[in-house]
């Protein structure tokens, strides 16, 4: 599992680098202000975190808003092909909607020059469906039984992270999320997880 989780952390790391070097064929003269970059208000991320460490997609659009500053909405939704057959434990559902609200700090303190860039806090809430389907094995002698549940949840909770965005609009993302299930399923757990190294397109 560290070996995956080493292997996506350096996928991004290398995807990010890559956006970077796109950036820099832009001629700035020495002295003179670089040019103002259009404002763009729409992203679409992938969590490259996800599909090796958890086999499941996860999809993001995000919309910045024009009249408050460092202030985005958008939602998550995901699914997971792990609940079938021996149950995989997952952090993620068998399909999920995760609206949210987030709310950018740090700014040019932090070298983020970019609009909804750096520093980030969420509100979010999440709507999971659950299902999976367990092979129990009581004796070697004895045929397996199988055992199916499934079930829907609703939950809220936090979120944070970190985002940078290049001149050329493709941006990189490092994020948590935790929150806990007020309606809880048959499959459903106490609480929901997560975690995110993404990278995406703004347009």
């Amino acid at each position: 599992m560290n070996n995956l989780l080493s292997k996506a952390f350096t996928l991004c790391v290398l995807i990010i680098a890559a956006g970077y070097g796109l950036s820099a064929q832009v001629v700035v003269v020495q002295g003179e202000p670089e040019a103002t970059l259009p404002q763009t208000f729409n992203e679409v991320r992938l969590n490259l975190l996800a599909p090796v460490a958890f086999k499941a997609v996860s999809l993001e659009y995000e919309r910045s808003t024009a009249k408050v500053k460092d202030l985005g909405f958008g939602a998550t939704v995901s699914a997971s092909f792990a609940h079938t057959g021996d149950y995989e434990a997952t952090l993620f559902p068998t399909f999920g909607v995760m609206p949210y609200a987030r709310w950018y700090f740090g700014g040019k303190k932090l070298a983020a020059t970019r609009l909804n860039s750096g520093f980030f806090i969420e509100a979010n809430t999440a709507i999971n469906y659950h299902r999976y389907t367990r092979n129990s094995y009581k004796g070697y002698y004895e045929e397996p039984t199988t055992e199916t549940k499934q079930g829907a949840s609703w939950g809220i909770g936090l979120g944070g992270g970190w985002k940078l965005v290049s001149r050329s609009n493709w941006s990189g993302e490092i994020s948590l999320r935790v929150g806990r299930n007020l309606v809880k399923g048959d499959a459903a757990d106490e609480a929901y997880v997560y975690p995110a190294i993404s990278v995406g397109y703004r347009f």
